[in-house]
């Protein structure tokens, strides 16, 4: 399926709770194809990809991955035993054939594709940008429906809003995410992420200045329209929040459950 100029996608058969109707492969090339996210360990998957290979009179000339996750990398080795293309990440995901050092271009015949280091979702995540057409492959860091969750390692969100504010800087016009529908506004995408927290943070100190909550507590306020198996989820972004606003001054545990340190602050 035809996405954007010169790009189409083949979505993976794994629909869930965490990857909507299922991961997002995209491809984009002529004679030489890159192909993005490869997605999971799926055999038919595999060869829907290598059919929109075929149609498209390419070769596989690299196997880009956005970051390490489960529903994005495996297929990659899976495509390599086939096709013997090299798979091309973050340093830190093992089995590559060749590392990407942030700020570095990758040529697929006629395109430039430049990888730009997001971490926030994962510590290891990477964007691909195409510049010529403001194409911006924005793996898990940003989804074409919803929001996304961070990583819990120590300062993901704070990670994870430097990611935001970058790829803002180069004003995408087209987001291609791992999950969901393509976004056709980026920048106004971005945009509506770097709210979205900012708005989070005010729910949470609001919520604390009614009364001290636990972690779990603050996910039954504040999510109550999620579903219980992305709850856990919820909880990891919950306290990312709080870690970023404890580092800010603005709130402080006591035992399991936070409070504000000042009982009055702006909404």
């Amino acid at each position: 399926m035809l996405v954007a100029p010169g790009v189409s996608r083949v979505r993976a058969p794994n629909p869930s709770p965490m990857t909507g109707d299922g991961t997002n492969t995209y491809l984009i090339g002529g004679a030489e194809v890159a192909v993005i996210d490869p997605g999971p360990a799926l055999v038919e998957h595999v060869d829907a990809v290598l059919a929109e290979v075929e149609r498209r009179n390419g070769r596989i000339g690299a196997l880009l991955v956005s970051h390490a996750h489960q529903d994005h990398l495996p297929a990659a080795f899976l495509l390599r035993e086939r096709t013997g293309a090299p798979i091309l990440g973050h340093a830190s995901i093992p089995d590559l054939d060749r590392p990407l050092a942030d700020g570095a271009t990758v040529r697929i015949g006629a395109i430039d594709l430049t990888v730009f280091e997001t971490p926030g979702h994962a510590g290891e995540h990477v964007c691909f940008w195409a510049g010529a057409d403001r194409l911006l492959f924005s793996g898990d860091l940003i989804a074409g429906a919803g929001t996304v969750v961070l990583s819990d390692e120590p300062g993901s969100l704070n990670a994870y809003l430097a990611s935001l504010r970058r790829v803002a800087a180069l004003g995408p016009s087209i987001i291609l995410p791992g999950h969901g529908p393509v976004v056709a506004d980026g920048r106004a995408r971005v945009d509506e992420y770097l709210a979205h927290r900012v708005e989070r943070d005010r729910q949470i100190l609001r919520a604390l200045r009614e009364r001290p909550l636990t972690v779990d507590g603050l996910v039954k306020r504040i999510y109550r329209d999620t579903p219980p198996a992305l709850q856990a989820m919820a909880a990891r972004n919950v306290r990312a929040h709080l870690e970023r606003l404890a580092e800010r001054g603005e709130v402080r545990p006591e035992g399991h459950r936070w409070s504000p340190t000042s009982p009055d602050g702006p909404d």
